[in-house]
């Protein structure tokens, strides 16, 4: 579990509303949410539910789900950046990684997730021309997650 998540959980059981209502009005307490650590965990948590023939494991900055019938896993990178234009630009720098782990054939699907948005609401396949001159079978996608 993360630390974030874990510190959450800790707050949550010791504190009720009022208490963080009077901390958070308090001007010498802050605290902050690591935003990108209780997202990748509530994909993580979501993906291990909706998949439980599958083994899934949450490594150092991806979510990997391995099924026993399919020797290529799936890679999942919980990005929390809010796309609020174009897909294709505002995530240029996570495709270019993405890209970069498919060249070097540590694996052959990827899924960039995103938080959903209103300007982000389907799934946007992306094809490298760096990849295809390879001649590499790959699969990069850029997904956006629905948060409830």
């Amino acid at each position: 579990m993360s630390e974030a998540h874990s510190t959450l959980t800790e707050i949550s059981q010791r504190f009720d509303s009022e208490d963080l209502a009077l901390l958070a009005k308090h001007p010498d307490l802050h605290f902050t949410i690591n935003n990108y650590e209780l997202f990748t965990h509530h994909v993580f948590s979501r993906v291990k539910r909706q998949n439980p023939d599958k083994s899934v494991v949450q490594e150092a900055v991806r979510i990997v789900i391995q099924s026993e019938e399919c020797a290529e896993a799936l890679h999942l990178y919980p990005t929390w950046k809010m796309i609020e234009g174009r897909v294709d630009v505002e995530a240029c720098e996570e495709i270019s990684r993405a890209i970069d782990v498919l060249e070097t054939q540590e694996c052959k699907h990827i899924y960039l997730l995103f938080p959903r948005s209103a300007n982000f609401r389907k799934h946007v396949p992306v094809r490298s021309p760096k990849l295809d001159a390879l001649g590499l079978d790959y699969t990069l996608k850029l997904v956006p997650y629905t948060i409830y």
